[in-house]
């Protein structure tokens, strides 16, 4: 088996098995913090919190879009991908995953295993970026 296709194997599995859970995670959680933001702002009241949990949707929903974005990147030939965008979205999703899991009630290992999995993902999804991206500098051109 070549090693793109073994990138994009790895990258399907990642897919469907960190990215897709994360983001319905993310959706079904994001619909209450906005709320809760929302209600917070309007009353004047817990306005931190309230700042807190817009930022930290608005961080996870670019980790997660991030994500995707590498997804595709690593699935096309040849690899494109806008390197800002993947590279924040990725510190952006990494901080809020490391913030819940910090800041949420419930003992370590449970929020590890339920907030971790934005972390496994740009643990997979950064070498394969950068194993390719000098894979295809250091091929010889046609």
């Amino acid at each position: 088996m070549s090693t793109q296709m073994r990138t994009r194997v790895l990258a399907q599995l990642v897919g469907v098995g960190v990215i897709v859970p994360t983001m319905l995670v993310a959706l079904f959680y994001s619909v209450p913090g906005v709320m809760f933001a929302l209600e917070s702002l309007q009353a004047g009241e817990h306005m931190a919190d309230a700042v807190q949990v817009l930022l930290c949707i608005a961080g996870g929903w670019l980790g997660i879009i991030a994500l995707w974005h590498a997804y595709a990147a690593l699935s096309s030939e040849p690899l494109a991908f806008n390197k800002i965008l993947v590279w924040i979205g990725f510190s952006c999703g990494c901080v809020v995953s490391l913030l819940l899991i910090g800041t949420t009630n419930g003992s370590l290992l449970f929020r590890v295993l339920f907030f971790g999995w934005p972390l496994l993902g740009v643990a997979v999804f950064t070498p394969l970026l950068m194993h390719r991206r000098q894979g295809e500098r250091s091929a010889p051109h046609a």
